[in-house]
């Protein structure tokens, strides 16, 4: 009988993947312990089961190159050569073709691969004669996935489970996200109801008060059928709270057991982006003419299957910097006796509810004098600053982009080009990078990252009157101080920990609201960390940490750079989750803004938002006050011409679509009246009809922003244009 090959190519594929890695692995093995018999006899079993597989499936192709592969290992074994860099080499060649043929059988089936002058490269290894591999890398055109990178870890549309065990199912990514939606709503029924339980709490206290307070109390001039129902009634209220509250106690139980299995169904091992990092490792430091000892801890840890995704292009890069820009030749470390073979090593562990990765070598650090005259190269103004500044501080221009200490950009390039990219990618994942270097004792890249992109913890505070969520990833330290603890710097305050003196920075001041401190002897301080730096943040109060569900921004608006997204608190409001980078970028700006001579300020200005979604208005509200504007909000056009009568309004954002009247009808209102008669007006809206925006413009409207296109028509940059 035939087999019918089609049902087990997605089972083949993966032993495929797996037997290659371990092909990847074993050579490397044996290139430290050549003697080592039990590692030989283990990769000629897996050679020997690849070759099996791939001839039952008739894929004829990857069967002769295994089986080539497999008669050169034999001749290793009976001692007729050795382990050559040539031959790790060639080892790396035919897994890269393995992979190019799994890529084929993917898409087409078919494992066909021009690989004659491979099989002639293994007939002349396994003769002892010379062979060169020279041209052995197939072509751009005839391969499917760049043999120089990583493999994807895990299919784009499917979690995967072990092939082996038959109760593993494959599930597509897009259901579980479906499945996680729908649990997103259930947590957000769970705190409507935590509401109704205090209303039905507040309702029996009502209750009671009425019957005490009831003509004739305590049963006085009542019939005695009266005082029965109140009591029957008192019962009734009484036990349907105490069986609500036993059943939303469940309910959050559930919710909960529910919600981590949910989350454990897309997380995945580390190991699936390290695991590869052997061979790529190994190839870099072949073509640099370097002997690198690589290790790893801790790849078994897991994260979320999008972090894993995000995180392979920044870990590869980060890795190839070490071995060609930190790690010296081997002459050039001999002669500062150091070993000839350079090492580099990555640790991971979890602390605090992230997964740390630690990227180290021993290479000769960083040059920081080169990096100081590049720096001043690249920004002549700074000249006197950056030539005051210290390592800690210099640190952060090789995270901007294009800035690099080389002279000359290669395959593999120094570190700075592409360190900009690496953090983005970070930030993308709600993670941060931090590094430190010492001269000639190396480089070490620390990156901070969630195991899940589902959930963030943090720290409620309370600044101005308004509750934000700061992610714990960036806070190191929570304080309490007094007064007298300030230190008074120029044009700034600060204070001392453990002999460091920390920049202190206030969050209203960013804020920018008239809402006054209530004296107290207690300063709340969060100390937060952006790529090595650390400012004093300090809020009106710490309300208590929380893992919440993470809820990203709307996608018209998720270039917004102070604001990370949102959470819901327990009383359902909604909370905006700071962006501590660009919170920290602000802060050093207030020194210059202090020092600037007095002048018009933004906090003079007031805005109306006017939009039906309560989301939508909170959000445009974040925005405009964190850019230091007063903002007062309505939910309709009604409710934005009874708010215009309270106040005078600068500026005037609005909705189309609205109850009870639209934006066009409250725009033809507005301009009726003498004192909002040339008042500026922005329309946001996701309409985008031509003839929409005619009508808007010929009521007086001064411009338009498609939510859509909201990251290029700039919200605050409108503002600006039309009131400054």
């Amino acid at each position: 009988m035939t087999v019918d090959r089609d049902a087990f190519i997605d089972n083949y594929l993966d032993e495929l993947k797996e037997n290659m890695l371990l092909i990847d692995s074993g050579i490397l093995t044996l290139k430290k312990n050549p003697e080592d018999e039990n590692e030989l006899a283990r990769l000629l079993r897996t050679l020997h089961t690849i070759k099996g597989s791939s001839r039952m499936l008739k894929f004829n192709h990857i069967e002769k190159i295994v089986h080539g592969l497999e008669n050169v290992f034999k001749g290793v074994k009976e001692g007729k050569y050795s382990i050559t860099r040539d031959l790790i080499r060639l080892v790396f060649i035919t897994t890269d073709y393995l992979q190019i043929g799994a890529g084929k059988i993917k898409e087409s089936k078919s494992d066909e691969l021009p690989m004659e002058n491979l099989l002639d490269v293994f007939e002349k290894a396994c003769s002892g004669e010379s062979y060169s591999l020279d041209g052995l890398k197939l072509t751009s055109k005839e391969q499917v996935t760049d043999s120089h990178s990583s493999p994807d870890p895990v299919g784009k549309d499917d979690v995967a489970g072990t092939t082996s065990d038959s109760e593993t199912i494959r599930i597509k990514v897009s259901k579980t996200e479906k499945i996680s939606k729908l649990l997103n709503n259930l947590i957000i029924k769970q705190f409507q109801l935590k509401r109704e339980n205090d209303v039905l709490h507040n309702l029996e206290q009502e209750f009671r008060a009425l019957m005490s307070t009831a003509p004739g109390g305590d049963n006085g001039g009542k019939s005695p059928n009266y005082a029965k129902k109140e009591s029957k009634c008192l019962k009734g209220i009484q036990q349907l709270r105490k069986d609500f509250y036993l059943d939303l106690a469940l309910l959050e139980r559930d919710t909960f057991e529910l919600q981590e299995e949910i989350l454990s169904l897309s997380m995945m091992p580390l190991d699936l982006i390290i695991g590869p990092l052997n061979k790529m490792v190994e190839e870099t430091a072949m073509s640099l003419d370097k002997e690198i000892d690589f290790s790893v801890t801790g790849s078994d840890v897991m994260l979320d299957k999008i972090i894993l995704e995000k995180l392979n292009d920044p870990i590869i890069h980060l890795v190839r910097n070490s071995i060609d820009h930190g790690i010296e030749m081997p002459r050039e470390r001999e002669a500062k006796g150091k070993n000839s073979i350079g090492r580099l090593e990555m640790n991971c562990y979890l602390e605090g509810g992230n997964i740390i990765i630690r990227i180290k070598d021993d290479g000769k650090g960083l040059d920081y004098d080169r990096i100081r005259e590049r720096a001043i190269e690249l920004n002549p103004a700074q000249e006197e600053d950056i030539r005051s500044m210290d390592e800690t501080a210099l640190n952060t221009f090789l995270f901007t982009s294009g800035f690099s200490t080389k002279e000359k950009v290669q395959e593999l390039s120094g570190r700075g080009v592409g360190l900009d990219i690496v953090r983005y990618n970070i930030g993308n994942i709600k993670g941060k990078i931090a590094l430190c270097s010492e001269k000639d004792k190396g480089t070490e890249f620390v990156l901070t990252l969630p195991l899940s992109l589902a959930t963030v913890e943090g720290f409620f505070i309370l600044c101005a009157n308004e509750k934000f969520l700061i992610p714990s990833t960036f806070v190191k330290e929570v304080l309490i101080i007094n007064e007298e603890q300030k230190l008074n710097l120029v044009n700034s305050k600060a204070i001392k920990l453990r002999d460091k003196i920390i920049p202190l920075y206030d969050l209203k001041a960013i804020l920018d609201k008239e809402v006054p401190r209530e004296k107290s002897d207690k300063i709340f301080v969060m100390i937060v960390e952006s790529l090595n730096e650390m400012v004093g943040m300090v809020v009106d109060s710490i309300i208590q940490y929380a893992s919440l569900i993470y809820k990203p921004l709307p996608p018209n608006l998720n270039k917004l750079k102070p604001i990370q997204g949102i959470v819901f608190d327990e009383s359902y409001n909604i909370i905006n989750i700071l962006y501590i980078p660009e919170i920290m970028n602000r802060f050093s700006k207030i020194q210059h803004i202090a020092a600037s001579a007095e002048g018009p300020s933004y906090a003079e200005k007031y805005i109306l938002v006017v939009d039906d979604s309560y989301t939508t208005r909170k959000i445009e509200q974040s925005i405009l006050e964190l850019e230091n504007y007063n903002v007062v909000t309505a939910n309709d056009g009604i409710d934005g011409l009874e708010k215009l009568g309270e106040q005078h309004f600068d500026l005037i954002v609005t909705d189309i679509n609205m109850p009870r009247m639209d934006g066009l009808a409250f725009v033809e209102n507005l301009r009726q009246q003498d004192e909002y008669g040339q008042t500026p007006v922005i329309v946001v809206s996701s309409v985008s009809d031509p003839e929409i925006k005619k009508k808007f413009a010929s009521k007086g409207a001064n411009s338009f922003i498609v939510k859509s296109d909201f990251d290029r028509g700039n919200l605050i940059y409108e503002v600006r244009n039309l009131i400054g």
